[in-house]
């Protein structure tokens, strides 16, 4: 039988009260100790709650997208204790060292070197200086049962993601196993969880020790709890991507996070080229039309907006169709973007497979970490 134990304030574990500034105990400790892991906080781990300390609140607040006041409520605490926030590589600048000396040791562009604390981007270093590197996780779609050698896309070992539909939840709870490391896709592309599903997935994580992660539309997101799923999948539009506001997908993102942690949230971009006629439908483009409108090309192309699709006009037949196409600057839009939200990563169909240039691309704004999705035809990408 339970017993009621009763602790003086100061003996409290960090999660139990509010904390704002001149509070005193083991819980401030702890979250003294937090911060200047996390590279936030250089002061004395006292148990004191400073300004120092408030300061260090507000640095982490704002660089995971929480609201800004200096106070350690359920929210912050609540992300203070997520692994996922340990995606951070910090080192001391020695005597000598350059941007591209450290960048050339982790990997990346120099424009992935940061200030721990404010998450800007460095000009310079000097001796002693810390310098963060953030790791954000590209995951590539293979849509096949396995992962022959001869499509050139070899997975890291437990760096699989494995994608299945809904109404597969109930068979998978009998004799089911992944690979250790490896991650369950739930794709509710179609439909939400109906009743006999959420039953199944609640068994399913009861007897499979493996990340679970739930992918949907923009459009028809319901945020999952902790129990349900451990990450997020949101697919965004193409429709949004190639409109004449590309930063319409960017707002959206930016309510979600509101009420979902930044890690654990994945963006999914579609990069399939799009054709549209001159009544205004899309569909995907084709390879057959893609050479079409490369021989029947009309003018010189243009790009929408800064880090946009580049669209061309091109003849079909008697009918003037316009197509639209990402290329590497769009690509770094999106990665740009992505961590600037500080998100864990982001989802990529409809690439060529030389996933290795995307990784280097990645390695512009961060250590980029390949993962690959295997998936069956009909899915959601």
């Amino acid at each position: 039988m339970p017993r009621l134990a009763i602790l003086s304030v100061s003996s409290l574990p960090l999660g139990k009260r509010w904390l704002t500034e001149g509070d005193r105990g083991q819980d401030v400790r702890q979250l003294q100790a937090l911060l200047a892991e996390l590279g936030l906080y250089a002061g004395a781990v006292n148990g004191e709650y400073d300004l120092l300390t408030q300061e260090a609140v507000k640095c982490f607040q704002k660089a995971y997208r929480l609201a800004v006041d200096g106070v350690c409520g359920p929210d912050t605490c609540k992300l203070l204790v997520e692994e996922r926030i340990h995606n951070r590589l910090l080192c001391l600048c020695d005597e000598g060292a350059t941007l591209q000396t450290l960048a050339e040791k982790y990997g990346v562009s120099w424009q992935a070197l940061k200030d721990p604390v404010t998450r800007r981007r460095l000009r310079r270093v000097i001796p002693g200086q810390q310098v963060m590197v953030e790791r954000r996780e590209l995951i590539f779609t293979v849509e096949t049962c396995s992962l022959p050698e001869e499509l050139g896309l070899e997975a890291p070992e437990g760096k699989t993601l494995f994608c299945v539909k809904p109404e597969m939840l109930t068979e998978l709870t009998a004799g089911f196993s992944l690979p250790q490391g490896s991650s369950l896709v739930v794709d509710l592309a179609a439909s939400n969880l109906s009743r006999r599903e959420r039953k199944a997935l609640l068994r399913l994580r009861r007897v499979v020790n493996t990340e679970l992660i739930w992918w949907q539309h923009l459009d028809n997101t319901r945020l999952p709890s902790t129990e349900e799923a451990d990450a997020l999948i949101i697919s965004v539009p193409v429709s949004a991507l190639v409109a004449d506001k590309p930063t319409v997908w960017l707002r959206r993102i930016k309510k979600f996070l509101t009420d979902y942690p930044c890690t654990r949230l994945f963006t999914h971009f579609d990069l399939t080229g799009v054709v549209r006629d001159e009544q205004g439908n899309e569909h995907y483009l084709t390879p057959v039309e893609r050479k079409l409108a490369r021989l029947n090309r009309i003018g010189e192309p243009k790009r929408i907006g800064r880090y946009g699709w580049v669209a061309y006009r091109y003849q079909d037949q008697d009918a003037i169709k316009t197509v639209f196409v990402p290329d590497r600057l769009t690509i770094r839009g999106i990665l740009d973007q992505i961590d600037r939200l500080n998100l864990r990563g982001a989802v990529f169909t409809g690439l060529d497979r030389w996933w290795e240039v995307w990784r280097a691309e990645g390695n512009r704004y961060f250590l980029a970490t390949p993962r690959i999705m295997v998936m069956r035809k009909g899915s959601l990408a």
